[in-house]
């Protein structure tokens, strides 16, 4: 199907008023609130706080991990590296929004206090073992490679920006390719 790019017409947005632009991409509210509706209205969402004000212990927990694990999810997807949210800021905030502490949740999931400690800090590497046994406690909600990939965005961004590593590798490379780029 051949189409005729003269029937294309760009607009220019300039001309108009921020309020025009507006008016034209937001659909008005055309109906009035009757008084009976603009009660419905206030009750539905005076329930919907007191519902939100008494969730039980459980379910606050449940929305923290909840909002942990999209955070996670975000950051995964992001292009951009920050530095603090590292495996040990995840791990941290996963055992902190279960409000245990690391004592505790070390038992549960079979390691020594002092190495998870390490874990949280960034002075050790997470083993596979233990990263599956993150997605076994949460019980799937978050998956062990949502774990993995925060480890491999920390190692892509340590490969990319350390000098010190290409200079000491640098040792090692003879008769290099000539080919500029």
């Amino acid at each position: 199907m051949k189409t005729n790019r003269k029937e294309i017409k760009e607009t220019n947005f300039s001309k108009f008023t921020g309020e025009e632009l507006a008016d034209a991409f937001v659909f008005p509210a055309d109906k009035i609130l009757s008084a009976k509706e603009k009660k419905e209205e206030d009750d539905f969402w005076k329930a919907r706080r007191d519902r939100f004000e008494n969730r039980t212990p459980r379910e606050k927990m449940y929305s923290r991990l909840l909002q942990l694990k999209f955070q996670l999810e975000d950051y995964i997807d992001s292009s951009q590296y920050v530095e603090a949210l590292n495996f040990g800021f995840f791990l941290n905030e996963y055992v902190s929004r279960q409000d245990k502490k690391d004592k505790d949740f070390a038992v549960e999931v079979d390691v020594k206090p002092a190495v998870l400690s390490q874990y949280i800090n960034n002075h050790r590497k997470p083993t596979d073992e233990f990263i599956i046994r993150l997605e076994l406690h949460s019980n799937g909600m978050i998956p062990a490679i949502s774990w993995f990939k925060v480890i491999q965005k920390d190692k892509e961004h340590e490969i990319m920006t350390s000098q010190q590593l290409r200079d000491e590798e640098s040792k090692h490379v003879k008769n290099r390719l000539g080919f500029a780029y």
